[in-house]
């Protein structure tokens, strides 16, 4: 039996307020919450709010213990490096299509994300820097005709713009980007896809020297390395 539109409504509506706050660390790394909590805060039923718990735990953005709570997830690294070989791997694919048949109005849709970035640097609304960055890259996706791929590698990167959020909250970050941008639209405007893919890469291998950065700064928000259990013995390749 499907869901009515309603309870579907209520559901979605749900999940996406709750995700928009964990991506933006309204609700940080750690933080506790509960199906009544939620349910109370939005004005539901308990049966939405567990729906959208168990979609956002499948992201790995919650993790529900059973019988005891539900946490935020903290950001894990390991996750990180995973979600962002994916959105790497696919925007590299999808240049060369992006090439052969984007218009004037792809191109100008890429200069306007360009310049909201720049006029956002001064005022420091880094929310909404992130969403013409991500604009920017959606565009040569859907201009490519693969929608279904930047969909794919949205819904699995939750740890990776938190990430994301947290590298350009550091000094002359933002404004780095903002000229990786500048000079990867030169380059398509060229049609030169060996150095869009050159400067595609450098964009987005940047995170790797700032996650020590990161760490030093925001350790409290990071999954750390559990302590090895006592019971983490090798058994010398016995199948216990």
């Amino acid at each position: 039996m499907t869901a009515s539109p309603r309870k579907k409504t209520t559901q979605n509506f749900v999940y996406e307020a709750l995700r928009k706050s964990i991506l933006t660390l309204n609700l940080l790394p750690g933080t506790a919450i509960s199906e009544n909590e939620i349910s109370q805060r939005f004005e539901v039923s308990r049966t939405p709010v567990r729906e959208a718990f168990i979609q956002l735990a499948k992201e790995s953005l919650l993790k529900i213990i059973p019988q005891k709570e539900t946490l935020v997830s903290y950001i894990d690294l390991q996750r990180v490096e995973q979600e962002h070989f994916l959105r790497r791997s696919l925007e590299t694919s999808v240049l060369g299509d992006f090439l052969k048949v984007a218009s004037q109005e792809s191109y100008l849709k890429l200069q306007q994300c360009l310049d909201f970035q720049n006029s956002l640097l001064d005022s420091k609304d880094f929310i909404q820097f992130i969403y013409y960055d991500d604009l920017f890259h959606k565009t040569i996706f859907e201009a490519a005709g693969q929608s279904l791929s930047w969909e794919v590698a949205e819904n699995f990167s939750g740890h990776y713009y938190r990430v994301r959020l947290l590298t350009i909250w550091l000094k002359g970050i933002a404004k780095d980007i903002v000229i990786q941008h500048s000079n990867i639209l030169n380059a398509l405007k060229q049609k030169n896809l060996v150095e869009v893919k050159n400067l595609l890469e450098q964009h987005l291998h940047k995170l790797d020297s700032e996650k020590n950065l990161l760490l030093a700064q925001f350790p409290e928000y990071f999954e750390q390395a559990t302590k090895k259990s006592k019971f983490d013995v090798d058994f010398g390749g016995l199948q216990l």
